[in-house]
C-alpha cells in the first residue's frame, strides 16, 4: 500500500517519483534495445528479446502496485511507450511550450478523488533510463497543476515566462517518476552531458476512451444494412467508441430543426460562464494563487513608506520581544525565539504611517476583493524581525483536515478564500536565508501532512520558499495553504510585516461577542448552563476543543463540556458553567 508520504505527494503535487525500481541489469538491457534498433517507438512490436523488455515493463511489480491505488483496480495501457530522448532522429521540440491542466476539465483524463476514493484517470509512467540533474532541461512540469481550475495565461503557455513555476525532474537511472496526465509540463532544451533518455508509457482507468486501436477491427468500418438508412446525424449519435472513424467522434450541432455533422477537431462544451475582460482580475495573478495558493506582488511598496517603515524598527527595537522557539522538534528548523514587535498602529507620528497605509492599501484591497470578496477585515500588524539563529516555523494548516473557516474554494471563476495573510518585506530576502515556505497545491490536498513536510526534515520536494525583493508583498492562503517558515541564516536581520485578515463570512480571531450575555443580553437570563452553551455569539473557530460543546451522556442527559485542547482560545469565551450568575 502506498504511504501517506506518498498519497500526499501524488495528491498535492501531481507526481510521485519511486526511487532504484529498475536494477543496473535492467537499466543498460533497455538502451542496449534502443542503441540495436536505433528506434524511439513501436517497442513492444519489435522482434525477439528486445520487445519482451519492454512488455515486461508492462506488469511490473512495482508498477502495478502503484496503478492499482492511482488509476483503480483493471487499469489499462492507453497510449503505447515512446522513448523521450534529445537524439535529434527522434525529433521532438524542446521548445518549452507547455501542455495540460484541469481547465478546461477533460474528464478522461482528470484527476478524481471523493471521501477515501482516489481514481486519476491517465497517469504517465515514466522510466529513467539515465541520470537527469537539476538544470539539465528536458521533462519539465508545474507542481499541483493537476488540479488547477484556471487557465493557462498564453505566454506561461507559450514558454515565453514561467512565473518561477516551473520545474524540473531530476532522476537516477532505474527510477519510475509517475504522473498525473494533466499535470503541466513541457520539453525544455537539453543542457545535459548524458543523454536524455526517458521511457514514457501511458496507462488508463478501465473505461476511459481516449484513442482508437491499432488493430485490424478498429478500421473496420462495415455497418448493418438499416444503419445507411439513417440521417447523417443519426448515425454519429449511433457511433460505437473505439474505431478510427468514431474515436474521437464528430461533434453534431444543432441549428433550428436541424443538426450539422462536424469534425471531431470541433469538440466544444458549452458554458453558460464567459471570461470577463473588465473584471479587473490579472489573468496570470489568478492563475498562479489557484494553482500554488500564494501570490507575491512586486514593487508595492513607495522608497518613502519603506524607508520610513524600517527606520520605525530601527527606532523602537527595543521593543521587540523574542517569542517561543517555533521549529516543534524539526532539525532543519531549530533555533531560537522568534523576535516580533507589536502594536506598529499605535507608534507615534510619523513612524505610525507606513503600517496604517499597509492595512487598507489599494493594491492590497483590490486583491483581497478577488480573492475572498468584499467585507474582509484584519488584527494589527507584527514585525516578524527574526535574526541569524532564529527557528524555523514548522509547517501547519492545510485542506486536511477540513476547516471551512479558513478554507479555498473555487467555483464559477470566483476565488472563495475565507483567510489571507499579507506579508509585506522590507527587506529583500535570497533563496540562502530563509523566511516562509510553503507547499504549493496543499490547499487542495485530501491527504494529511506527513510529518517529515512538516518539520521539513524529508519535505520530497514539495516545499517552496519564494524570494522577495525590499517592497513586495506576499497573499497567501492561511489556514488552506500549508505554510511556516524556514531558520533565518542571513546577517541581516528579517524584517516581514504580517497582518492577517478574514472574510465576512467567519469569526477568526477573537470573539468579542463569544459570552452568552455579550451576544443577547437579557434574553439569556435564567437559562440552563446546556441552554447559555449555544447561546455564544462568534468565536474563533480553529479547533474542535475550545469552545463549550454539548455532549449527550447514555441516559439521555445532556451535559457541557469545557475541557479545552490545543490553543488559540478567546478570552470572552466561557470555559466554565455560567448559570449561576443568572440565579
Amino acid at each position: 500500500m502506498m504511504t501517506n508520504e506518498e498519497n500526499y505527494c501524488f495528491d498535492a503535487g501531481g507526481y510521485l517519483i519511486v526511487p532504484g525500481v529498475l536494477s543496473d541489469t535492467m537499466v543498460a538491457q533497455l538502451n542496449e534495445a534502443f542503441d540495436a534498433t536505433g528506434q524511439f517507438d513501436g517497442m513492444l512490436s519489435w522482434e525477439d528479446e528486445q520487445r519482451e523488455l519492454f512488455r515486461d515493463l508492462l506488469v511490473h511489480p512495482v508498477l502495478v502496485d502503484y496503478l492499482n491505488q492511482l488509476c483503480g483496480t483493471g487499469f489499462r495501457l492507453e497510449q503505447l511507450p515512446r522513448l523521450i530522448t534529445d537524439d535529434p532522429a527522434a525529433k521532438l521540440s524542446f521548445d518549452g511550450k507547455l501542455s495540460g491542466g484541469d481547465e478546461p476539465r477533460d474528464q478522461a483524463r482528470a484527476y478524481y478523488h471523493q471521501n477515501a476514493r482516489r481514481q486519476c484517470q491517465l497517469v504517465r509512467a515514466i522510466w529513467a533510463l539515465d541520470d537527469v540533474a537539476e538544470g539539465d532541461g528536458g521533462l519539465a512540469f508545474v507542481q499541483a497543476s493537476h488540479k488547477t481550475n484556471v487557465a493557462m495565461p498564453s505566454a506561461f503557455r507559450e514558454g515565453a515566462q514561467d512565473l518561477g513555476l516551473v520545474r524540473e525532474i531530476p532522476v537516477r537511472a532505474g527510477d519510475l517518476l509517475l504522473l498525473a496526465d494533466t499535470t503541466i509540463r513541457g520539453l525544455r532544451p537539453w543542457k545535459g552531458e548524458r543523454r536524455l533518455r526517458l521511457l514514457d508509457y501511458g496507462f488508463a482507468a478501465r473505461g476511459v476512451i481516449l484513442e482508437a486501436g491499432s488493430g485490424a477491427d478498429a478500421f473496420e468500418t462495415q455497418s448493418p444494412p438499416w444503419k445507411e438508412e439513417l440521417t447523417p446525424a443519426q448515425q454519429t449519435v449511433l457511433h460505437g467508441p473505439g474505431r478510427s472513424d468514431t474515436t474521437p467522434p464528430k461533434t453534431l450541432i444543432a441549428k433550428g430543426d436541424d443538426c450539422h455533422v462536424a469534425s471531431a477537431d470541433e469538440a466544444f462544451h458549452p458554458s453558460f460562464l464567459r471570461h470577463d475582460p473588465d473584471c479587473g482580475i490579472d489573468e496570470e495573478e489568478f492563475f498562479f494563487w489557484d494553482l500554488c495558493g500564494h501570490l507575491v506582488i512586486r514593487d508595492v511598496m513607495s522608497p518613502e513608506d519603506l524607508a520610513l517603515a524600517n527606520g520605525a524598527i530601527d527606532r523602537f527595537e527595543s521593543d521587540i520581544v523574542v517569542q517561543e522557539e517555533l521549529s516543534r522538534n524539526s532539525t532543519s528548523l531549530a533555533g531560537t525565539g522568534r523576535p516580533v514587535l507589536n502594536r506598529l498602529l499605535e507608534l507615534p507620528e510619523p513612524w505610525c504611517g507606513p503600517f496604517r497605509r499597509m492595512v487598507a492599501h489599494p493594491a492590497v484591497v483590490h486583491r483581497l476583493t478577488w480573492m475572498g470578496g468584499s467585507g474582509f477585515r484584519c488584527d494589527g500588524p507584527t514585525a516578524f524581525c527574526a535574526v541569524k539563529g532564529t527557528s524555523g516555523h514548522s509547517l501547519h494548516d492545510a485542506n486536511e483536515p477540513l476547516n471551512p473557516s479558513r478554507s479555498y474554494v473555487y467555483k464559477n471563476g470566483r476565488s472563495f478564500c475565507e483567510a489571507v495573510t499579507v506579508t509585506w518585506q522590507l527587506r529583500d530576502v535570497t533563496d540562502d536565508d530563509g523566511g516562509f515556505a510553503c507547499v504549493p497545491g496543499s490547499h487542495k490536498a485530501q491527504y494529511r501532512m506527513p510529518p517529515g513536510v512538516r518539520s521539513c526534515d524529508d519535505d520530497m520536494g514539495l516545499v517552496v520558499h519564494p524570494t522577495f525583493k525590499a517592497g513586495d508583498v506576499l497573499f497567501f492562503m492561511d489556514g488552506a495553504q500549508t505554510h511556516g517558515a524556514l531558520a533565518w541564516h542571513s546577517e541581516v536581520a528579517r524584517r516581514s510585516i504580517l497582518i492577517k485578515y478574514s472574510s465576512r463570512n467567519f469569526n477568526r480571531s477573537g470573539g468579542d461577542f463569544a459570552h452568552p450575555e455579550a451576544r443577547w443580553g437579557d434574553v439569556v437570563e435564567g437559562m440552563s448552563d446546556a441552554q447559555l452553551s449555544v447561546m455564544r455569539g462568534p468565536d474563533r473557530d480553529n479547533h474542535s476543543g475550545n469552545v463549550p460543546r454539548l455532549e449527550v451522556a447514555d441516559d439521555g442527559d445532556v451535559q457541557v463540556s469545557y475541557e479545552r485542547s490545543g490553543g488559540l482560545y478567546s478570552g470572552a469565551t466561557p470555559d466554565k458553567p455560567l448559570a449561576k450568575t443568572h440565579a
